[in-house]
């Protein structure tokens, strides 16, 4: 038996798989020490999965029937909700989200600054 170790995105340690997970919103992987607005007050990621608001956006956005979750049940593998992810809620930001946003702001293509970069090294 084999024990699953996962980066929080946040800050790069690895933790077991059961105290990390993805944001439903943005993908990141967060453990929850990173967590903010921590209502819940649990070292398990899957405490903070997406709960289920009863409307249909919220199950045509995930996948399912109107008839499979009652109000308040946890969507079954929704990731952690985003009302607790600090990418999402910009206490955060991620280096791969801001060089995506230079990228675009400075109309620069990746293959282009790696390309000048390179030069530059020389």
């Amino acid at each position: 038996m084999s024990v699953d170790y996962y980066s929080c995105d946040c800050c790069g340690k690895g933790v077991y798989e059961e105290y990390v997970g993805k944001c439903s919103k943005c993908r990141h992987s967060l453990c929850t020490n990173c967590l903010i607005n921590d209502d819940i007050d649990s070292s398990y990621a899957g405490d903070y999965s997406v709960k289920y608001d009863g409307t249909k956006q919220q199950a045509d956005e995930f996948g399912f029937d109107l008839d499979d979750y009652a109000i308040g049940e946890t969507i079954y593998d929704s990731g952690i909700d985003s009302k607790y992810c600090p990418f999402c809620n910009g206490k955060e930001v991620h280096n791969d989200d801001l060089l995506g946003y230079l990228l675009n702001k400075l109309n620069l293509s990746k293959d282009k600054l790696i390309q000048e970069h390179n030069r530059l090294k020389k």
